[in-house]
């Protein structure tokens, strides 16, 4: 029981973690809101959920509610909890309706017996590391290659993951009175800031310690499972993302990011090559000696090559991302 010894420590944090994250939730996702809220109470209150969840690592984490979502989700993807699924699509009609909550209780009830079913699949599910891999990320470094002005780029990706931000080229961005990007794209995307000059991406690579590849289903399922069932348009926009980046085809090396970047940070062939490194909700999982290894490196690169970085990043965790654009040369 998570009422002994440490454990009692981690149920805490971790049901402080859970409604902290449910109530981001309330308003747009009420059914995945609910489900969380209800986790918290089962780590207060103890019992086999409880044990399973506080097993783990990761319930010290302030990613765990997205991990714990995420398993849930990754349950009703793999069609190992079909119940779960068909109480859940019930669930989210009913509130949208304005109906009543008896629907989500439900709801609640088939996830937890779908934990306890599925307790190795909710362990591994806390294992991998949050992809919360949106192909409108790339929007913010649109507008950074937007300030940076270059006509002819290289982009080299740190924390790549399936390579969806690499490819924004092929996207259609829609601001305010311009368009922009591939006219025939799958993926439309709205956008923010004035319009972006006309340039080519010459070249793209990039690198995670946990790729995905957007042609393997199951990393494709991994993706959708950080998306709440009821926000719809970001999972439509996911999927036309990853056809299109199985398509194309895109180069995410399985590397430590300091290391790839001494590796691939070399002049390119080109003068006239813009380089710009671009990471985004990835410094935060870095420790102090890798962040000052790619400081250290692109410091190094800034007299051989034209370069600049782009990084969409949030203090910590809890914090909003803010866009910074930094030009080495």
């Amino acid at each position: 029981m998570p009422t002994r010894g440490g454990n009692v420590t981690a149920a805490s944090i971790g049901a402080s973690t859970l409604r902290t994250f449910s109530v981001r939730l309330r308003t747009t996702a009420p059914v995945s809101a609910r489900i969380l809220s209800e986790l918290a109470g089962e780590l207060d209150r103890g019992g086999e959920v409880a044990d399973l969840l506080c097993s783990h690592s990761a319930v010290h984490s302030p990613l765990f509610g997205i991990q714990a979502l995420a398993g849930v989700r990754m349950l009703m993807l793999s069609g190992k909890a079909l119940d779960l699924s068909q109480r859940f699509a019930t669930a989210h009609s009913a509130a949208m309706a304005g109906e009543s909550d008896s629907a989500a209780l439900l709801t609640w009830l088939a996830a937890k017996k779908a934990i306890v079913e599925n307790a190795g699949d909710i362990l591994a599910a806390l294992d991998r590391t949050v992809q919360q891999h949106q192909p409108k990320t790339a929007g913010y470094l649109l507008r950074g290659l937007t300030m940076i002005g270059a006509p002819r780029v290289r982009l080299l990706e740190l924390g790549a993951c399936a390579g969806l931000n690499l490819i924004l080229d092929r996207y259609r961005w829609f601001g305010l009175g311009w368009e922009w990007g591939d006219t025939d794209s799958p993926v439309r995307l709205a956008a923010i800031g004035p319009q972006p000059p006309t340039l080519e991406i010459v070249d793209r690579a990039g690198c995670d310690l946990q790729p995905r590849d957007p042609a393997d289903p199951k990393h494709a399922m991994i993706l959708h499972s950080f998306i709440p069932p009821e926000h719809d348009s970001l999972r439509w926009d996911l999927d036309d993302a990853i056809e299109l980046a199985t398509k194309v085809g895109v180069r995410v090396a399985r590397s430590p990011a300091g290391r790839w970047l001494r590796e691939n940070l070399v002049p390119p062939e080109e003068r006239d090559v813009y380089t710009v490194v671009w990471h985004s909700s990835f410094w935060a999982y870095l420790t102090e000696d890798e962040r000052n290894e790619i400081e250290t490196t692109l410091t190094a690169a800034a007299g051989s090559m034209p370069l600049a970085r782009v990084a969409y990043e949030s203090t910590d965790f809890r914090s909003n991302p803010r866009l910074t654009v930094t030009i080495y040369s």
